[in-house]
């Protein structure tokens, strides 16, 4: 059942307000609507006259047969008679089956457990994704942290932090990250910097962010050693600059320079091991245990990641909406998706004519995300991007055209792209924006000297 334009009475105001009622979220048909109704991005409201925004009531229906999971929904404020809820969910289950082969059609399908909440129902699907009511408790936990910290004067600030010190995790800040990410995107800038430093602060203030910012330190001093060896950085040179570092460090080479730490490395690092003696041996090979576990880690985590876009790559191809799918899951198509995407339009194009369905369906994907993340970009990235993609001489002469636009945010974005792109081993690009900003730099001295 396709999603249904309607309107519908505002809860706050009473006025008529168009919105798109989902009632239907069947894994099986639509592998991105469990992520949409987790994410809980569907029925929203979002009122122009007095600024409401929530949640329309109207009965639901999620299947998702990999889980047997069968739920349905049926807000208690509808006033609906118990006949008319069979009628309405009844009508949802029969899309289901119908759509299912005979041999798919099992007991559970008779029977939706019913959901007295909406967020009730949220928590059984999470239950069903292995994320128990002990996680979610420790999440909303979290939650509730960081509000009161937002709350409390920032004097108060270190003695709360003193006493939830164990709370303050990488699953802390993550979910400030995400709140400043979800208050930027709803038009609240000002929240959305609060946030930012306030996480600024407490990383300062916590066991957990005392380890991340020497984490970040040794990232960065490593970055820069690699960047300074340059073309210079050979597998011999690799391993003198790890042997010579502390873990921390260690470990940010193997971030880095992942591909670097192979065989022939840990082979050359186990010589080492075998020709020193005492307290040298015993460091060295504490060192080799710590870079396998970190290479472990990582290749861990990149599989992870490649699992996680494929299921995400096959989800959106399958999808009835394409565009809507790709907007509900923009900030999920990061390099590792974009890489995997390339993968396997390239695996279709060398299929021939067997591979000419999937390829034709991965073009348009990528002609429509292409599209999507150039709108979406801040203007400070498109300004940008249009200076890297023109040659040297009309980039200088887009600057000295467009001085308006050079803002203390531009130079803020190129300076950290310029980090970025020499993180990711990309010098040439990195020397071409640095050098973009120094011109940029000085038409906005120029500028603000003729004012």
């Amino acid at each position: 059942m396709p999603p249904l334009k309607t309107q519908v009475s505002c809860p706050q105001c009473r006025m008529p307000v168009g919105v798109t009622l989902e009632q239907l979220f069947d894994v099986a048909q639509d592998p991105s609507a469990k992520a949409r109704f987790i994410n809980g991005r569907f029925n929203l409201i979002d009122c122009p006259n007095c600024h409401f925004q929530g949640q329309a009531s109207t009965p639901i229906l999620y299947h998702d047969p990999e889980k047997e999971l069968f739920l349905s929904f049926v807000p208690m404020e509808l006033g609906l008679p118990q006949a008319e809820q069979e009628r309405i969910i009844g009508k949802l289950m029969n899309e289901v089956i119908n759509k299912l082969p005979m041999e798919k059609r099992k007991g559970y399908l008779l029977n939706p457990k019913p959901a007295l909440t909406l967020p009730g129902m949220i928590e059984r699907v999470l239950e069903g994704e292995g994320i128990t009511k002990e996680m979610m408790e420790g999440q909303r936990a979290k939650i509730q942290l960081v509000q009161k910290f937002m709350n409390a004067p920032e004097d108060q600030w270190e003695s709360l932090a003193k006493a939830n010190d164990a709370q303050m995790d990488a699953e802390f800040f993550q979910l400030i990250s995400a709140s400043a990410e979800a208050a930027a995107a709803g038009g609240n800038q000002a929240g959305a910097q609060q946030l930012l430093a306030l996480q600024g602060k407490l990383a300062k203030l916590s066991t957990y962010g005392a380890t991340l910012i020497r984490q970040q330190q040794a990232l960065r001093a490593a970055a820069e050693e690699l960047r300074a060896a340059g073309d210079q950085l050979t597998k011999d040179k690799l391993l003198e600059l790890v042997l010579k570092a502390d873990d921390e460090k260690a470990v940010a080479y193997a971030s880095l320079v992942r591909q670097g730490l192979d065989y022939a490395f840990f082979d050359a690092l186990t010589r080492r091991i075998d020709r020193a003696e005492g307290a040298e041996k015993e460091r060295l090979t504490h060192l080799r245990e710590l870079l396998l576990q970190a290479t472990a880690a990582i290749d861990k985590t990149m599989q992870a990641q490649v699992n996680e876009a494929t299921e995400l790559l096959h989800s959106l191809i399958e999808a009835p909406d394409l565009e809507e799918a790709v907007q509900d899951n923009l900030p999920r198509l990061d390099e590792t998706f974009m890489a995997v995407l390339t993968a396997n339009l390239e695996a279709a194009q060398k299929a021939g004519p067997r591979g000419q369905e999937t390829f034709l369906k991965l073009t348009r994907l990528n002609d429509l995300i292409s599209r999507l993340l150039e709108e979406a970009a801040p203007p400070e990235v498109k300004f940008i991007n249009d200076l890297l993609d023109a040659p040297d001489a009309e980039a200088e002469a887009l600057l000295k055209s467009r001085t308006a636009e050079i803002t203390p945010q531009l130079l803020s974005a190129m300076n950290y792209i310029v980090d970025n792109l020499r993180q990711n081993n990309q010098p040439e690009l990195a020397d071409r924006l640095e050098n973009l900003r120094g011109v940029a730099l000085g038409e906005s001295m120029a500028a603000n000297w003729k004012k």
